[in-house]
């Protein structure tokens, strides 16, 4: 079954996450249920915005999605989160067009939260990354980007 060309590049970031030597295993939900002590990273779509232009046979499409990643610690939690940003952002701009999935790839903010006080801070850090696209104006499975 085709898939949209955004939830393809969704994939394929997934995958570059969890390739060897990542801090931290990624999921694709948005489930919370990360123990106190757990760290992992979490990859969920959030907005698709979707422009016609001028093509009678595309749409421009600006896919957003959140990588977000939880780590605890006792103190200097920022510090704690720094690895699983750093890797975030490294493996998205390694290859950002995520294996000719995507026009670019890009961070587009951060923002760190605080999620559960208890014998250890438990703090989420959000990633809001862009992916720019073109697809078919009547099939969004179709990558116009690299079609042909």
């Amino acid at each position: 079954m085709p898939v949209t060309v955004w939830t393809q590049a969704a994939t394929n970031y997934l995958a570059a996450l969890n390739a060897p030597g990542s801090p931290a295993i990624a999921w694709r939900t948005r489930f919370e249920a990360v123990a106190e002590t757990e760290t992992a990273l979490n990859l969920f779509a959030t907005k698709i915005n979707v422009n016609y232009g001028n093509s009678n046979d595309s749409a421009s499409i600006d896919s957003k999605f959140t990588v977000r990643g939880y780590v605890a610690a006792t103190n200097q939690v920022d510090l704690a989160a720094d690895p699983l940003v750093l890797w975030a952002w490294t493996q998205l701009r390694a290859d950002p067009t995520l294996g000719r999935t995507v026009s670019d790839a890009r961070v587009e903010s951060i923002e760190i939260g605080y999620v559960d006080k208890s014998e250890s801070d438990q703090v989420c850090v959000d990633m809001t990354i862009c992916v720019e696209v073109e697809v078919g104006r009547d099939n969004p499975s179709i990558n116009k980007t690299y079609l042909g």
